[in-house]
């Protein structure tokens, strides 16, 4: 057998053992933050959530519109519910889910329109990941609000 060949063949299987070591490797690392951003997407708005309804926190804002609607939503919050959508100068859009009636969802949306100061309640972890929550377009929820000035 030539000897020449020997070295050919010889150095073939490194080459597809390399590839294979690569392929597992990518898929490896891959892997673990595709569970990583499935269990973030799943589990961490029940965590958010959770952690808001102890935590509570107050922050003022300049409101600059407001609009009744409703909301249809997913998972704990499954069902329609009445919706204010806050417009403000300095805190971004907010959203005031409740269970009031349209009727009064009109007449709070009326009082948020007319502008100016207001203060409103939130959850400590959603008030720290409003920054995350613009750029990904999701809009912060507030549990109620109150005119400063």
């Amino acid at each position: 057998m030539n000897p020449q060949a020997e070295g050919n063949v010889s150095a073939d299987p490194p080459k597809k053992q390399s590839r294979s070591l690569k392929s597992n490797l990518a898929f490896w690392g891959i892997l673990p933050t595709f569970g990583v951003l499935v269990l973030a997407l799943t589990v961490g708005p029940w965590v958010i959530n959770s952690y808001d309804d102890d935590h509570r926190v107050r922050m003022e804002c300049t409101v600059t519109d407001a609009e009744g609607g409703t909301y249809s939503g997913a998972g704990r919050n499954v069902g329609s519910r009445t919706e204010l959508i806050i417009r403000t100068s300095d805190c971004g859009t907010l959203s005031l889910i409740h269970e009031f009636d349209q009727a009064a969802n009109e007449v709070m949306a009326a009082e948020l329109a007319q502008g100016g100061r207001f203060e409103f309640e939130l959850g400590q972890a959603t008030r720290t990941l409003m920054g995350f929550f613009d750029v990904i377009g999701m809009t912060p929820v507030v549990s109620s609000y109150e005119k400063v000035d």
